[in-house]
């Protein structure tokens, strides 16, 4: 899904079994930062293979760059900080 900002959004910060991580909550998913590109056709490319595999992947402006947010599983999530 690609959006029109991270105003749609809300913004946490959760511990997760990789460390301290900015994430973003959205349709009761959360979502961590993967990657930006330049442009939104690059990242469209850069994400497809997630997509590909069933995964959440949601495309955001960001700056003058557009970052690729992956839904990561509850599991993954120590706690909300």
């Amino acid at each position: 899904m690609i959006l029109n900002s991270l105003n749609q959004v809300r913004s946490i910060v959760i511990n997760t079994i990789v460390g301290t991580e900015q994430a973003i909550i959205f349709l009761g998913k959360t979502f961590v930062v993967d990657k930006a590109y330049n442009s939104l056709n690059e990242a469209i490319a850069g994400c497809r293979r997630d997509l590909d595999l069933g995964m959440a992947v949601l495309i955001a402006p960001n700056a003058n760059q557009f970052s690729v947010w992956v839904s990561i599983p509850n599991e993954m999530i120590l706690q909300a900080v």
